[in-house]
């Protein structure tokens, strides 16, 4: 064999090796670790072998019969209007949810963004393709804006966000609609990440998931507190659900914002679970309450 033909062995091996070496490794696994609201909400333990990664909390939509809503937050001061919004309400997590031009309340959003109705962020980034809807009823739904497939019911259109957009920021005005922008780690049980095209920086990693187990639907905060690439982390929480049907993960900032709180039964803070940041100084908020 010649010499180039030696060296064009070697390198697929290793383009081989890079792309797929992570499936000879051990993958996340699920170790029950608290049950919470009467079994509708679970915090899991996300292990490999014997070391812990982190928690992931399933929030089962579908068990709390509608009780367990989603709201999102990411106008003016957001903590400000957190504050006031929450009284007489059971509030299950917080986390911070999309990117932010900056680490104060004054801070933008980056990526389209309209707060219940209200147009914060104009502008669709063109390297973020979730659009994430958090519905008045407390819902969220997920679109690959690239599929031009978004359907907007009340008005009978399906439309493409990126070649639609003043359709898209009038039904959010209309429909006091919540709208924000993110990276698509996976959509319909497929990675949409690429392990040579993405961040190859190791960082802990906070992921929004949303899917059925049994017919069940699950809404579920990924927080991995070990330093993973996005790839990595993604391609980990992908194969530990290889048994449901995911519909979609979502990268969630972790960065100058880092926010995260759990709540008890009792409404005390899961200690072993939290972001470094604290929430006066919430950019955005994602929150899971039961009214």
């Amino acid at each position: 064999m010649s010499r180039r033909s030696i060296s064009t062995c070697v390198s697929l091996v290793l383009l081989a090796l890079t792309c797929f070496g992570h499936n000879a490794q051990a993958q996340f696994s699920f170790e029950k670790h608290q049950a919470l609201r009467k079994a509708e909400v679970g915090v899991y333990k996300l292990k490999k072998g014997r070391r812990n990664y982190g928690y992931a909390t399933f929030l089962w939509r579908g068990r709390s019969k509608g009780k367990l809503k989603a709201k999102y937050f990411a106008s003016g001061n957001t903590y400000k209007t957190f504050k006031s919004w929450r009284k007489g309400k059971d509030i299950v997590l917080i986390s911070s949810g999309g990117y932010s031009t900056g680490f104060s309340h004054k801070s933008e959003p980056v990526g389209i963004c309209v707060d219940n109705g209200k147009i914060v962020n104009r502008k669709i980034e063109s390297d973020k393709d979730a659009l994430v809807i958090v519905e008045a009823a407390g819902g969220v739904r997920v679109s690959d804006i690239d599929e031009c497939n978004l359907t907007l019911a009340s008005i009978g259109k399906t439309i493409c966000p990126r070649d639609d957009k003043t359709r898209l920021l009038n039904w959010g005005v209309n429909e006091n609609a919540t709208v924000f922008q993110s990276h698509l780690l996976a959509f319909k049980n497929e990675l949409k990440i690429n392990p040579t095209r993405s961040s190859q920086k190791s960082t802990t990693r906070r992921f929004l998931v949303l899917g059925f187990r049994n017919g069940d639907l699950f809404h579920a905060i990924f927080n991995v507190d070990k330093e993973m690439t996005l790839y990595e982390a993604a391609d980990n929480a992908l194969q530990a659900m290889s048994k449901m049907d995911v519909i979609s993960i979502v990268n969630l900032d972790t960065g100058g914002n880092d926010i995260y709180e759990v709540y008890d039964d009792d409404k005390s803070k899961l200690r072993y679970m939290m972001g470094e940041a604290e929430p006066r100084d919430a950019t955005n908020l994602l929150v899971y309450y039961y009214d």
